[in-house]
């Protein structure tokens, strides 16, 4: 209907519910007139007669009920909000199952205090990650055990202290890099820098040197002779000029 257009009907029963229309409608019976919005109803149990329609709002479509009794609209599809509930209290044995929660926000400071969760089985190639846990404390005489751990790669500085009253077997950590020095002893003396990437060094004095050359205070090393040491520390060496330190460095 258009603005202010006017249609009449004859209506026969007790109510008249305006199921749909843009804004407002007036509503003429031989009894009265009513100006009324979408939801609204008249009823009348004499309302049997001509009715009159006037749309007083814009263009658009007009739908309108009549029968008898009173008219329930329905519900199907339609949401309701529960903004408040009084205290509920179970009886012995009765439960309430919950299939669907929407999005929650807690607020800052606010915490979730999960007591009890029902068994949950992951479907194939499903995941569940754990970030935090909290403070657990075992009672007496329970045990936690452990079958399976992730890979654990140790950032370089890192190290991890393992206590057991059995021997351990244990076997060499590989690198993932080499690489090749050569010092010469000037003035006497040669340094290889502190590496704390280093897994292990292979030194070796060449057969070519006039001379042994000693690495630290007194461990010499005679032309031709290598070494191997695991460490990180620097490496001093001291010995005739000229002569030199052949050095390969494997690293993480």
């Amino acid at each position: 209907m258009q603005p202010r257009q006017r249609e009449q009907f004859q209506a026969i029963g007790e109510f008249l519910y305006i199921e749909s229309c843009p804004g407002t409608v007036l509503i003429q019976t031989e009894r009265g007139e009513y100006r009324l919005q979408p939801g609204a109803q008249v009823i009348d149990s004499r309302l049997t007669g001509r009715i009159t329609v006037e749309n007083l709002d814009e263009a658009g479509t007009v739908s309108i009920i009549c029968g008898f009794g009173r008219y329930i609209p329905p519900t199907d599809g339609q949401e309701v909000t529960v903004t408040d509930m009084p205290p509920m209290v179970f009886a012995p044995g009765q439960q309430v199952g919950i299939s669907q929660l929407p999005k929650i926000q807690l607020a800052d400071g606010q915490q979730v205090t999960v007591s009890q969760l029902p068994a949950i089985q992951l479907a194939a190639n499903q995941q569940l990650a754990v970030t935090h846990l909290p403070d657990v404390a075992l009672a007496t005489g329970q045990q936690v055990g452990i079958t399976e751990l992730p890979k654990v790669k140790l950032e370089t500085g890192q190290a991890v202290r393992v206590y057991g009253t059995k021997p351990l077997l244990t076997k060499p950590v590989g690198g993932e890099a080499v690489s090749s020095h050569v010092l010469t002893l000037t003035a006497g003396a040669a340094a290889l820098a502190q590496n704390t990437s280093r897994c292990h060094v292979l030194v070796k004095a060449p057969s070519t040197n006039l001379h042994a050359v000693t690495l630290g205070s007194d461990w010499e090393l005679a032309p031709g002779e290598p070494l191997k040491l695991e460490t990180t520390a620097e490496l001093t060496f001291a010995g005739t000029d000229g002569d030199t330190i052949q050095i390969i460095e494997v690293s993480r």
